[in-house]
């Protein structure tokens, strides 16, 4: 004992404490201890938020969860059942197809959830909906893959292969379509496939319309070839490299001096070469021509070695700053050069000065190099003076034998060119590399030449001022856009006379025609392709190439051409992909026309444009009432994401992880939807970013967190009772925000503008429904009787408000919102019956009140009342001021508010007395009471905050202790203390 006396002396020595006080302290601590035992005693009593909902789910939960809904819960047969079950009119999108090639990168990612979206959007407001995905299947990307592992060029044994890595791949894309969720009928029968018979059929069937309307003809045309493909290729397959490197040279051809005009030869009596630029020094074995302006002035210089030049006026500065300073000796006007010819500077040919109306003086030297086969002016300015095309380049893009055999069998992007320019010798003036922008192949990211070949064309002109005036009538979204949206796609259509629609490989629809090799002359006929289309369906889509010429032709035919059957035989062509694609409107909505066609930037110049052109020619009008423009997939330096670079991402890593979980998790469905939806038509670029990624998984984190208390509200503690709910101005203040919210969102959907739903629902989480609503009716919930009227309108509204935020949300995250629905407390008891998911994503969302299958939920107008909103947003407002003042819990405070005129009147409806600690003002502001007084002479309202003096409530820690076990006069009421009166402090 002395030991223990001697310790506490030195305790009470050091921190000062006297034996009394310790004595008190020792008190209060057990009193507190006391207390708190006796709170804790109290919380079986609370009503607390119930629900079995996970606050979390990651990782592998994340992924199974997913998987779940997906396989056993029917998510994706909302597309059938809405079909048949809403009326019409449909809501077309008709849907641009996906290449059936390799694995899904985050641009498909982006385009079908922005599509799911809008169609899920159109869906829940009871608006029925039309939508067959797609499949692009043939094409020379596919082609190429199988030649890689093969050196059989057989087109039987091509085919056969290109078919079955496109069926595979679809097979692939069309699985991780169905995990995003993406709504639609996924069976063959509900998609469409470019290389099935029935399109097929159809596609030969439009190519005939196009060929009876004069619209298809067979020409001998320079188009962009593939040297690397072997293969023409149209604009849309071209990328541009802006860093590509070519040869600029300035090449002299001397003039024949028996040719100059008189006034000529008086001025110069020495040889005079005209001074051409190029940066294709290859298609100068093929020049045929020097173009000129009429209306340029030209001069004639002298060089430091006395030769003479002539090129235009205004290009002799920056000639000189390559070939050093030139004598001006005089100048003429352009159509003094009409009737001048010049030699060849290989061959040695007189060739003529022919006037063009696309030479300008921008560039080079004013007189413009020709070779008709190797560029469309070159080629129109030969065509108008009757000039046949040389064409000396074959597909490999090697010189041909009548190039000359030292030319022969070269490369003209690389040796070729070099052997030239030897060859030239002194007549090359200068010689220098320049970086610019370049035509490549988008599949083999090698460089394109324009070459002259007999290809296969759509006649554009014709039809052009019908596309541009249909164009005008087009709605684009994202509405700021339009305008230059607009204007790229008039562009493109503006600047294309032909479209060159025949292309030389095996996997394709094939040309239906027959050539004569005697004559050169090409047949089809409508009567023809019905007999080609009933065999394609006896024996397949390969018919073109397995049957013989006889069996194609049949006897009717043979007999009406009455050709010998030796001079004839079928075309090798296929049709251009793009022009496949673009008549799938014709195939999938033959009689409709879409009320929206929903793709990427990038098919100004493709698809959107191909189904223009052929819906115009075809049927005079636009297939589309309004295009959605999204932008492209970036990395997080702005980069496009290309296989190519390297910098693609796989959108499975984000929604199931990748090997490394802690480096990649896995983030789950709706982030990746999520994410789409926040960026995907905000911007051109779309960046994929860690960050951003991350920050949409701790969005939809902060959504699940909601929902699960609004569940958890919902939980039946008065089950059976049927009180009239009394509704508060707090509940009607929400009842009209979520009107407001409800009706703001659904423009929103309207204009497509999802980035900005993806910001109001969350400013409304954070601004309204967490903070305020759900904030300031926990007392109520929590500590009411169960069967309190008041306390029956919270859980009404918060019932309302799940319903209103879940199908804001379920056209973005319905995984998420399926979830919520799971472990609904109206449906646990329906859960082990068959179910559909369009309980979540359409309707009525958790309105006991509507049945279940119901499609058309409308928020009650009733919801809406502005004035009750104003005055529960004074009290709001105040209730800021309390926060900003307040240093502690502000239950363990009272208030004296002195309210201004205009306020007293809205906080007098809160407080009917002029004293209070009951008042809906008091639940508002969270104070223990409230003292509210009018002062006429004051602007703005004040508010003064005291200490309560007796302790608050041991039970709802809202009112001050009235009785002996701690507990106020409500909780007393709510209880029955006779259970409770053994506790005691």
């Amino acid at each position: 004992m002395s030991i223990l006396r001697a310790r506490m002396r030195r305790l009470f020595k050091t921190t000062g404490f006297t034996l009394r006080t310790y004595t008190e302290f020792y008190r209060a601590m057990w009193l507190r201890s006391m207390k708190s035992a006796a709170k804790q005693s109290y919380t079986k009593t609370v009503l607390l938020p119930q629900t079995n909902f996970p606050a979390r789910l990651g990782g592998g939960k994340r992924v199974e969860m997913d998987s779940y809904l997906i396989e056993k819960c029917g998510f994706l047969e909302l597309y059938n059942w809405q079909r048949q079950n809403l009326e019409g009119p449909d809501f077309i999108l008709h849907d641009g197809p996906p290449y059936a090639n390799g694995e899904l990168h985050m641009g498909h990612a982006i385009n079908k959830v922005l599509k799911d979206i809008t169609l899920r959007s159109k869906i829940i407001t009871g608006r029925r909906v039309h939508y067959i995905p797609g499949w692009d299947c043939h094409g020379l990307p596919i082609e190429q893959k199988v030649l890689s592992n093969t050196k059989d060029d057989n087109p039987l044994e091509i085919r056969r292969k290109a078919r079955r890595f496109a069926s595979e791949a679809i097979a692939k894309q069309r699985q991780v379509f169905t995990s995003w969720g993406i709504m639609a009928d996924w069976n063959e029968s509900g998609c469409y496939f470019t290389n099935h018979t029935s399109y097929v059929k159809n596609q030969m069937q439009q190519f005939i319309n196009l060929y009876d309307k004069g619209l298809v003809f067979r020409a001998f045309k320079p188009v962009h070839w593939s040297p690397s493909s072997r293969t023409a290729l149209a604009e849309a397959e071209l990328e541009y490299n802006e860093s590509h490197e070519s040869k600029s040279v300035i090449v002299r051809m001397r003039l024949d001096a028996d040719t100059l005009t008189s006034r000529l030869k008086d001025l110069v009596n020495k040889l005079l070469y005209a001074v051409i630029w190029t940066t294709t020094p290859w298609s100068l074995m093929a020049n045929q021509a020097i173009a000129f302006s009429n209306d340029v002035v030209y001069c004639i210089v002298e060089d430091n070695s006395k030769n003479l030049y002539i090129l235009a006026q205004e290009c002799l500065a920056s000639i000189e700053q390559k070939l050093g300073p030139l004598k001006l000796i005089t100048t003429i006007m352009g159509r003094e050069l009409g009737e001048i010819k010049y030699f060849h500077p290989i061959t040695k040919q007189r060739l003529p000065f022919l006037p063009g109306p696309h030479v300008t003086t921008n560039v080079g030297t004013g007189l413009v190099h020709t070779a008709p086969a190797h560029g469309p002016e070159d080629f129109l300015l030969a065509i108008e003076n009757n000039i046949p095309v040389l064409s000396l380049i074959d597909e490999d893009g090697c010189f041909t034998k009548e190039a000359g055999e030292e030319f022969s069998g070269l490369d003209v992007l690389s040796d070729g060119a070099n052997k030239i320019l030897q060859r030239i010798g002194e007549d090359v003036l200068h010689i220098d590399m320049i970086t610019h922008s370049y035509p490549y192949d988008w599949r083999t990211k090698k460089p394109v030449i324009i070459r002259a070949s007999h290809q296969w064309f759509i006649d554009i002109k014709c039809i052009k001022e019908k596309a541009i005036d249909s164009i005008a009538n087009i709605r684009i979204y994202p509405e700021q856009n339009r305008t230059s949206y607009l204007n790229a796609l008039i562009a493109q259509v503006k600047q294309r006379p032909y479209w060159c629609i025949s292309r030389q490989r095996a996997w394709g629809t094939p040309i239906p025609v027959l050539h004569n090799k005697r004559t050169g002359d090409t047949y089809t006929s409508r009567k023809w392709i019905e007999r080609l289309s009933r065999l394609m369906e006896r024996h397949g889509t390969d018919y073109w190439w397995e049957l013989p010429i006889e069996k194609l032709m049949g006897r009717e035919l043979r007999q009406e051409l009455n050709d010998d059957i030796g001079d004839l035989e079928k075309g090798t062509d296929i049709m251009d992909i793009w022009l496949d694609s673009g008549l799938s409107w014709s195939a999938v909505l033959p009689e409709h026309k879409a009320d929206l066609y929903l793709e990427g930037m990038d098919q100004f110049r493709g698809w959107f444009q191909s189904s223009l052109l052929t819906s115009i020619a075809l049927q005079e009008r636009s297939p589309y009432s309004a295009l959605f423009v999204h932008g492209f997939a970036v990395d997080d330096k702005a980069s496009k994401m290309s296989k190519s670079v390297g910098n693609v991402i796989n959108p499975e890593i984000i929604t199931k992880g990748g090997q490394n979980l802690s480096n990649d998790p896995a983030y789950g469905v709706d982030t990746l939807r999520w994410w789409v939806a926040s960026h995907g038509c905000q911007h051109s670029q779309v960046p994929v970013t860690t960050a951003l990624l991350r920050e949409s998984h701790e969005t939809i984190q902060k959504l699940r967190l909601v929902l699960r208390f609004l569940l958890g509200v919902l939980h039946s503690y008065s089950e059976g009772i049927t009180i009239e709910p009394e509704y508060l101005y707090l509940d009607k203040y929400m009842l009209h925000a979520l009107h407001q919210y409800n009706k703001e969102i659904q423009n929103l959907y309207d204009n497509y503008v999802y980035h900005h739903v993806c910001k109001l629902v969350t400013n409304f989480l954070a601004n309204t429904v967490s903070p305020v609503y759900c904030h300031l009716i926990k007392d109520r919930l929590y500590c009411d009787e169960a069967a309190s009227p008041t306390r029956l309108a919270a859980v009404e509204v918060t019932r309302g408000t799940l319903t209103v935020l879940a199908r804001s949300i379920a056209p973005i995250v319905p995984h998420l919102v399926e979830e919520v629905w799971l472990y609904h407390p109206e449906n646990l008891g329906n859960i082990m019956r068959k179910r559909f998911s369009h309980c979540i994503t359409v309707l009525v969302l958790f309105a006991a009140s509507v049945p279940l299958y119901h499609t058309e939920y409308k928020v009650p107008e009733t919801w809406h009342q502005p004035k009750i909103a104003r005055r529960v947003e004074t009290a709001l407002s105040l209730r800021s001021k309390v926060n900003t003042l307040a240093d502690r819990n502000t239950w363990e405070l009272s208030g004296t508010v002195k309210a201004s005129k205009d306020d007293y009147e809205s906080l007098s409806m809160l407080q009917k007395d002029q004293e209070s600690s009951t008042s809906e003002l008091c639940e508002i502001l969270q104070l223990s009471s409230i003292t509210l007084i009018e002062s006429p002479t004051i602007t703005e309202t004040q508010i003064e905050l005291h200490n309560i003096e007796k302790m608050l409530c041991q039970r709802c820690r809202r009112y001050p202790e009235l009785d002996k076990n701690g507990l106020c006069s409500r909780c007393v009421k709510v209880l029955d203390v006779a259970n409770v009166s053994s506790i005691s402090v």
